[in-house]
């Protein structure tokens, strides 16, 4: 792209010097036939000429230009989206290649060991068990990394929760993938912890130096002593969970939690079509889709006290206009694409919120 312009403008020179050296031939030729004071007027009207065409000249450059900065920035958008995935890649090749070479150094000192004792035992079974489940992992935080978006975007996602732990400490993220939630709550000067299944996230949140590890969220929580904790959280992590495993999650996040502590749970908005269509039928490991009231319910039920409802922001870009209220139809027009919007376009999600009484 950059020899062509350049080539351009060199033709564009040569094509100048031309036209000035045409022009003066033709003011020597016209002043070798006049005299006095047509003369000067002759040379003066040539240097205008040579004047008013240069400026043609650049401002068909200028014009060119602008369509060619146009196109540019038109072919820059429609990357842009190119770009966001190969980010997603790059962190999931390096995801990968770290996994796999820590996967190969154990499988490595497991079939050592089997050779040198001829026998598995119960230990090096649980190795191998979860060597197969790391490569389970794997598969899905590929599709995480690719759907849900970079470190950056999901912080960018969950930062607005902060805020809503301001009145307590010491906050387990239930769930915590790579850690973001966990890394923005020790910025803002909490202590903080996260507990996952997943081995491959876990090992992205470790590089970042993230007090995160490996559990099971009831056992962990069951584990915990009562009114152990001042807050708990987890985002996208409940419509992955059966029906009696989240009540018995719920009743346990009661129990560990210390009067006034704060309980939020973020998950798709089943209230959004868009939201359904697009975010909650992506992810095959969804159990099933929650409804606000169901969440609400649930927590008062729990003895959270009170209990509240945080919408997300809607999908940017997707909402039907509306048309101009000078149309005499507009008010009945626009009150029917309000509602279409929220019934198609909602929040992506919600967070109930819920404070231990």
């Amino acid at each position: 792209m950059r020899r062509t312009i350049e080539e351009r403008i060199e033709n564009r020179k040569k094509h100048q010097e031309k036209l000035k050296d045409t022009l003066t031939r033709l003011g020597d030729l016209l002043a070798g036939r006049l005299r006095g004071r047509n003369r000067r007027l002759a040379t003066e009207l040539m240097e205008e000429l040579y004047s008013d065409i240069s400026g043609l000249v650049t401002a068909q450059d200028r014009e060119w230009d602008a369509y060619s900065n146009n196109h540019a920035s038109r072919v820059f958008s429609s990357l842009h989206w190119k770009i966001d995935t190969l980010e997603a890649e790059y962190a999931n090749v390096r995801a990968l290649v770290t996994g796999f070479l820590h996967l190969e150094q154990s499988l490595k000192n497991l079939i050592e060991r089997i050779d040198n004792t001829g026998e598995v035992t119960p230990e090096d079974r649980g190795k191998l068990e979860a060597a197969r489940e790391r490569l389970t992992t794997f598969r899905y935080s590929d599709f995480e990394a690719r759907f849900r978006g970079s470190r950056e975007s999901v912080s960018a996602q969950l930062g607005r929760y902060v805020e809503q732990f301001a009145p307590v400490d010491e906050i387990l993220d239930l769930g915590c993938g790579r850690g973001e939630f966990v890394g923005m709550l020790l910025k803002a000067g909490k202590s903080a912890e996260g507990v996952d299944l997943s081995r491959t996230m876990l090992d992205a949140a470790t590089e970042q130096g993230l007090p995160c590890r490996r559990a099971d969220l009831l056992k962990e929580l069951r584990a915990r002593p009562e009114s152990s904790l001042g807050g708990l959280f987890s985002s996208q992590v409940i419509e992955h969970l059966p029906s009696d495993y989240l009540k018995n999650l719920v009743e346990e996040c009661g129990r560990v939690l210390r009067p006034g502590g704060i309980l939020i749970m973020e998950t798709v908005n089943p209230l959004s079509l868009f939201a359904l269509s697009r975010i909650f039928f992506l992810d095959v490991t969804h159990n099933k889709p929650l409804h606000p009231d169901f969440m609400r319910y649930l927590l008062e039920n729990r003895g959270f006290h009170p209990v509240e409802i945080l919408y997300g922001d809607p999908p940017p870009g997707e909402a039907l206009e509306e048309i101009s209220p000078d149309h005499e139809s507009a008010r009945a027009w626009n009150s029917n694409v309000d509602k279409l919007n929220t019934l198609l376009y909602g929040p992506s999600v919600y967070a109930v919120k819920g404070v231990r009484g």
